[in-house]
């Protein structure tokens, strides 16, 4: 058998190898970590934008009670008066004065009664505004705190592996003189 022929290239060939698998070793660690913190940020981005998407339902459905609650006077103070008209052309004054006296009584009432509703609606919406304004300040201060850790975490991790991957090559090259296969 002839003996192959083990050269200090053919060692330092060896090292090269190692040092790339130890290198795409490493890539592959950094960018599964990456991997997760691009995650992180995607789930992050997501709250804020519910959150965001969650205040303006809110906001639209408060304007929409306030249109409607608006409009529904409006229809209501009209059909109000063409009655009193129609009565005052059918029935006359006596009795179109009787029942704008009744409906203006009764119209009172129920705009007491609304007032009450809406200003119960009002504290509630005001409730949930607040209580939506302080969640999303809260949640907002977590992003900002997780993404100071995460830097700092990325920051930390680069520095550790670039100082594993050189002792791992370092020790790799002290094996050079070991290498030769008998």
């Amino acid at each position: 058998f002839a003996r192959p022929n083990y050269s200090r290239r053919n060692l330092i060939m060896s090292t090269v190898k190692y040092d790339t698998v130890i290198d795409a070793m490493w890539e592959q660690w950094t960018k599964g970590l990456q991997n997760i913190a691009d995650g992180n940020k995607q789930i992050e981005q997501w709250t804020l934008k519910a959150l965001e998407q969650q205040q303006e339902f809110v906001t639209k459905a408060v304007e929409q009670l306030q249109a409607t609650d608006k409009q529904w006077k409006a229809e209501l103070e009209d059909l109000q008066q063409k009655t009193v008209e129609n009565l005052r052309k059918t029935a006359g004054n006596a009795v179109a004065d009787s029942y704008e006296e009744w409906t203006n009584r009764t119209h009172e009432a129920l705009n007491k009664l609304q007032e009450l509703s809406l200003n119960q609606s009002k504290s509630s919406y005001s409730l949930v505004k607040q209580a939506q304004e302080q969640y999303h300040q809260v949640v907002t201060q977590l992003v900002e705190e997780q993404k100071k850790t995460r830097q700092e975490f990325q920051h930390v991790s680069d520095a550790y592996v670039e100082q594993v991957k050189s002792l791992q090559k370092s020790f790799a090259q002290s094996l050079e003189q070991y290498a030769v296969v008998k």
